[in-house]
Order: C-alpha cells, then sequence, then structure tokens
C-alpha cells in the first residue's frame, strides 16, 4: 500500500529555556485542508515526531521545498487533550533570532499517512480521495500516520495556533578576545562599557542581539530589560568586545553556588556551565566539574575541595572583587564628604576580603 505525505499548517507557541522552542503542531479538528486526524491516531503518532528536523527554505525563506534547510530538531513531545506540543532544540543561531523578533511563527508538519478513510462512507482512500471527498460531501479521516519533519511556513491552516510567550534561554558559547590573564575584572564598569558599545546607554537604543553576547544566560521573556541578563563576563576593550578570565570565575562561581548562587532554571545549569567552561578551555583551563548549585562558604565562595592552582586563581579573583567593591563604596563616602559615616555592608564587605586573604596567603592584614 503506497504512502502519501499529508502537510497541515500549524503555529509556534512558546519558546522555553537554552534556545529551545515549543510548538502547537497538530489537533484532531478538521483543518483548513479538508482533513483531520483521530485521536487514536495522534496518541500513536506523538513518538515519532523525536529527532525529527526543523526547516525552512534555505536562505531563510519559509514553505515546504523538497530539500530544506534545517535549523533544530524535536526533543520532546506531549499531548495534554486532543492536541500536540513539542518542543525543538533550535540549532541555528538567524533561525533563533527571526524566532525572537517575531518575523518567524506559523509552521507546517509533513506527516506520511498509513491509513485514511471517508468520512461519510468509511471507504479506505489512503490511496486517494473517493467521490464523497472530490465533490465536498466529506474529509479524509488519518487513522494512523508517522511525522516526518516540520518547517516553517507563512500561511497556516491552523489559525488559532500562535506564539504564546519566550523564557529564558542561556547564550550561546562564542570565541572571543581574550584579555590578559591579570585584566582587573569590575561587573558594574564591565556592563557600563557594553551598553555603549551595544548602542547606548539609553535602552530604546540598544541592539539587544549585541548586548547579550557579553552574558551567559538571560530571560528572553523580557530580552529588552536590562535586569534581564545574567553572569556577564565580557568587557569592551579598544572597541572590541573580549572575555575577561576573572570574570570567567566570577561567572562560574555564582552559576556553581558562590555569593548566593544565581537565580535561573535549573534546566538552564548545564547550558551556562557549557557556556562558561568553553572559556575555560579557551584560556587554557580546565573547568570546576559541573554540580548543582550549592549554599556558600564564609559568606564568599563556594568551599574548595583542594588547593590546586584553579582553586587560587578563583580566590584571586574573588579577592579583586571585593576589593572594587570596597574601593567604589570608599569613593562614595569620601565624595558624600562624611568620614565617620559607614555605608551600611562596608564592614562585611572587609571582613569578606580579610577571610579571602586568609585562605589564599595564609595571613590576616594588619588593622
Amino acid at each position: 500500500m503506497s504512502l502519501r505525505e499529508l502537510c497541515f499548517q500549524a503555529s509556534l507557541n512558546s519558546l522555553r529555556t537554552g534556545r529551545l522552542a515549543t510548538f502547537y503542531i497538530i489537533d484532531t479538528t478538521l483543518n483548513r485542508n479538508g482533513w483531520r486526524v483521530t485521536d487514536e491516531a495522534l496518541e500513536r503518532a506523538l513518538p515519532t515526531l523525536l529527532g525529527k528536523p526543523l526547516g525552512c527554505v534555505p536562505g531563510y525563506g519559509v514553505n515546504h521545498v523538497a530539500e530544506p534547510q534545517i535549523v533544530g530538531h524535536f526533543i520532546t513531545a506531549e499531548k495534554p487533550d486532543g492536541y500536540l506540543l513539542a518542543t525543538a532544540e533550535i540549532t541555528d543561531p538567524t533561525a533563533w533570532e527571526k524566532l525572537q523578533s517575531g518575523e518567524w511563527g506559523p509552521i507546517s508538519v509533513v506527516i506520511k499517512a498509513h491509513r485514511v478513510r471517508c468520512s461519510l462512507c468509511g471507504a479506505d482512500v489512503t490511496s486517494g480521495p473517493d467521490e464523497h471527498i472530490l465533490n465536498g460531501e466529506a474529509h479524509q479521516v488519518v487513522e494512523d500516520f508517522t511525522f516526518e519533519r516540520v518547517d516553517f511556513v507563512s500561511n497556516p491552516a491552523y489559525p488559532s495556533a500562535r506564539l504564546i510567550t519566550l523564557k529564558a534561554a542561556a547564550v550561546p558559547y562564542e570565541e572571543t578576545p581574550k584579555a590578559p590573564m591579570d585584566y582587573p575584572w569590575d561587573a558594574d564598569e564591565a556592563e557600563r562599557r557594553i551598553r555603549i558599545w551595544a548602542g547606548g546607554p539609553d535602552k530604546e537604543h540598544i541592539d539587544w542581539s549585541r548586548y547579550r553576547r557579553a552574558f551567559a544566560w538571560y530571560d528572553a521573556s523580557d530580552p529588552e530589560n536590562f535586569g534581564s541578563y545574567k553572569l556577564p563576563h565580557h568587557d569592551v576593550i579598544d572597541g572590541r568586545l573580549h572575555v575577561v578570565w576573572r570574570g570567567v570565575v566570577a561567572a562560574m562561581q555564582s552559576l556553581l553556588g558562590a555569593r548566593g548562587g544565581v537565580d535561573i532554571p535549573e534546566s538552564d545549569r548545564r547550558a551556562v556551565y557549557e557556556h562558561l567552561a568553553g572559556h575555560y578551555r579557551e584560556f587554557g583551563r580546565e573547568p570546576p566539574e559541573f554540580r548543582a548549585s550549592r549554599s556558600i562558604h564564609s559568606g564568599f565562595g563556594v568551599k574548595p575541595e583542594g588547593g590546586g592552582v584553579e582553586e587560587m586563581e578563583e580566590l584571586r579573583a574573588e579577592v579583586e572583587s571585593l576589593r572594587r567593591r570596597v574601593e567604589r563604596v570608599e569613593r562614595l563616602l569620601e565624595a558624600s564628604q562624611r568620614p565617620k559615616a559607614r555605608p551600611n555592608g562596608l564592614d562585611e564587605v572587609r571582613l569578606a576580603m580579610e577571610e579571602a586573604r586568609l585562605r589564599l596567603f595564609g595571613y590576616r592584614r594588619d588593622s
């Protein structure tokens, strides 16, 4: 028995974490192309979507073509109630940008129908429509099928399928020029320079796709908000974006639990870790072992399990970050012309610095 390819169109539903896109795929209602699938057929076909490609017209057009450009693959599928939702990992950065901008949305699925009947007389029409379907008295009912692929299109057959929301995302690793190993790290100053480099400092002028390159994670549901971007580790040097070793270490420490950790979805942590681990290797260093976020030790960092070079570098980065925080507070204190006033937290910062100094060098500084 010959197999017949049937296409139907749906729309993008939502984007989840780390360049993952969740789509409204199909339901059991009659579509605008004059056919529908049964609930039982949809249930059986659900696992056949896993691993199948998500495509577009080569050159980033939208429609069906015989040999599409592959921009992702499906990794999960679920059938809540008479319809199918599926999540694809988007592997093409340009496709990801088109999804974020709203330029892309509707999709069309290619299936292989193994058994089709006429809705009026129940005849087997797998090989082709009968007279009832041709004269419009009936429609095709797909009783058994498998998924082949999904393509981006412009005209969906299911108008109600739509983009719901965009959620968190790990920023893909990108190799950039390296700052010198001893280059100082000041996250606040780095972010100020990055905003200017990305078109700011005002956020209405920011090129957000450029801005996010300096971070390891951002909240894609609110991509035009500075507060959505976390774990910076780049700085702008001579007009170019550079990765900063001490910034990478600080970001990795936060990911692994230092200074209270970083508030990102647990499902994003591995992707963020791989991003930062890529920079470790870029500097010729082995990254620490990935682990779930842990509570902080002594108020400022993850307790090291050994005394190797890696822990020394992390502690040096921590001392440098704390030193700069103290200097900034002291400058504000001097500017206020109230030398006896001590901003809240200054003593705690100095204490943390001395704890770091004790662990790193084995001594405290005389008061």
